[in-house]
């Protein structure tokens, strides 16, 4: 099989393992599909709802998206994995943008290096698999990345694509990804003269003008809709998130308020495996870092992230999800100054480690299929009640291929080769998620998926009878609209206050806060889901 095959190969068993055949997930995810429900019932694209409430976080260009692939797919695949169609969109494009930017910065030979590094980055696999906006924003920062390399050399694609991706990461989430290339770019401009050459001013000058359409038209739909809506927007979750409510004049809705003082000092794990591989391209080449556009360019990126997002006075890790872009690109780099020796050893590393828990993953799987070892299957019990071990032949059979070949490969290697470094290392995080991905699915998903609430069908009132809710979270809403087609009225903003069912959640090894409604209401259901979420709906008597 040619390497061109086995590159295809790895990218699939790194793409479509969650991708397909599961439930919404908790928490981001769950959310995400309320606002595409909303979307794909009203063909409102201007204003996301969830549950009945604008839902502002967030510009809609991913939900968008999403809504288009379950028009064209739902009737093939079902709802949830025809929305998931976008993640494959954002993220071919994202390897695409990946591979041009290190041909463009290192020289032909290393795109692919770079993709496959970006691809065995622990911290994006799972919300590579996720429908959230993170994916879109990544995708995004990768085009305007690979749009500023080629600002160098060609400034009319190279202004084209910086402005298509600081576009798409506009619409993706708002100023942060544009904002953190923006001031990269501008930082590496004023410290480095290659950087300040007319052909890069050209491309800036083109990346406005492509940049336009992505940053005024939604915009201005939303503020013609409602000002308020758009200052919600833009005010609150926006500027407030980076500056702090109070700096722009706003009450704090958000509900994280702190900074990230550990992004600068996280990077050696956040961006692994790319972290070493910079590393050595930085020491080997040292003589030159300061004026190879490359490590102009990716180390002043990385810098200036982590340093924004440190400052920041509201932050997730997902935020660092850019870092991730300039860490592969310069650690492709570093790959071609291993000798043979340390890709050796390299090899039987990630063979020890990811074939323990390879290893491990099968054998817990047999066990607890047929009671080998009680006292694991009475704790998997414990931590996820309700769960029912169950075997299916075609995800047993997929796993047990994807591990066969995992095991040739790392074994078999006919000659060591630069190349092979990204690859034994991203097989392993690949073939670890396929595993959780396929024979561990169903165990994943008693405890993930909101599907129990699709048992309340026959507990809930008529459709049109108004709902109160307390204490229900923005997920929680959103999977009561998708399996039920409920929307409730939120009790904490001062809706609902005629309704009369009243519905609530509440911590089920605390359930006192979960503000009863009091005298004249009747219990009608409650349910309890993992032991933690104690659902309660009562009717005025």
């Amino acid at each position: 099989m040619s390497k061109k095959w086995w590159y295809l190969l790895l990218v699939s068993a790194w793409m479509i393992p969650g991708l397909v055949e599961r439930d919404p997930w908790k928490a981001d995810e769950a959310y995400t599909y309320g606002l595409v429900l909303h979307m794909s019932e009203t063909g409102d694209w201007v204003v996301p709802q969830l549950g009945g409430e604008p839902f502002m976080q967030k510009p809609p260009v991913f939900f968008a998206t999403a809504t288009v692939a379950t028009k064209l797919f739902g009737g093939l695949v079902g709802f949830t994995t025809a929305a998931r169609t976008a993640n494959v969109i954002f993220l071919a494009l994202t390897l695409w943008a990946l591979w041009k930017a290190s041909e463009e910065l290192n020289g032909q030979g290393t795109g692919c290096s770079a993709t496959i590094l970006f691809m065995g980055c622990v911290i994006y696999l799972h919300t590579a698999h996720m429908l959230q906006t993170d994916v879109s924003l990544v995708a995004g920062f990768a085009l305007a990345f690979y749009g500023a390399a080629l600002a160098l050399s060609r400034p009319v694609p190279g202004g084209i694509w910086l402005g298509t991706g600081i576009g798409i990461a506009f619409m993706s989430k708002g100023l942060l990804g544009p904002g953190l290339l923006g001031i990269s770019l501008l930082a590496t401009m004023v410290l480095f003269p290659p950087w300040r050459q007319p052909r890069v001013f050209a491309a800036l000058g083109i990346a406005f003008v492509a940049s336009l359409p992505w940053l005024l038209i939604w915009p201005l739909a939303l503020l013609k809709r409602d000002q308020e809506l758009f200052n919600q927007w833009f005010l609150d979750n926006n500027l407030g998130r980076f500056l702090g409510a109070e700096r722009v004049g706003r009450p704090n809705l958000l509900g994280l308020d702190g900074s990230r003082y550990w992004f600068i000092t996280a990077l050696p794990w956040y961006t692994w495996p790319a972290f070493p591989l910079l590393c050595v391209a930085a020491w080997k080449e040292r003589a030159r870092i300061l004026r190879e556009p490359v490590f102009q360019f990716c180390l002043m990126t990385l810098l200036v992230v982590a340093g924004i997002l440190t400052v920041s006075r509201n932050g997730r890790e997902l935020y660092g999800l850019p870092l991730l872009v300039p860490a592969s690109v310069l650690g492709a780099r570093g790959i071609r100054h291993l000798n043979g020796a340390w890709m050796d050893w390299w090899r039987r590393g990630v063979l020890a480690l990811f074939g323990t828990a390879v290893i491990l993953a099968w054998v817990a799987w047999a066990a607890q299929l047929n009671g080998w070892i009680p006292g694991f299957v009475s704790f998997l019990q414990g931590k996820l009640p309700g769960y029912t071990p169950t075997f299916h032949p075609a995800a047993v059979a997929a796993a047990l291929v994807a591990t066969v070949l995992w095991f040739w490969w790392m074994l078999r290697q006919p000659r060591q080769e630069a190349a092979n470094v990204a690859v034994n290392w991203t097989a392993g995080p690949v073939i670890a998620y396929l595993l959780a991905m396929s024979i561990w699915l169903p165990a994943i998903e008693s405890n993930m998926s909101y599907r129990h609430l699709a048992g309340w069908k026959g507990h809930l009132p008529p459709a049109g009878e108004c709902v109160a809710s307390y204490n229900l979270g923005e997920p929680q809403r959103a999977m009561f609209h998708y399996y039920n087609g409920l929307k409730t009225e939120r009790h904490e903003i001062g809706r609902g206050t005629n309704c009369n069912w009243f519905l609530s959640v509440a911590d089920a090894r605390n359930p006192e806060p979960d503000r009863d409604p009091g005298s004249g209401w009747t219990l009608m259901f409650q349910d309890v889901h993992s032991r933690k979420e104690l659902f309660r709906l009562y009717r005025r008597n």
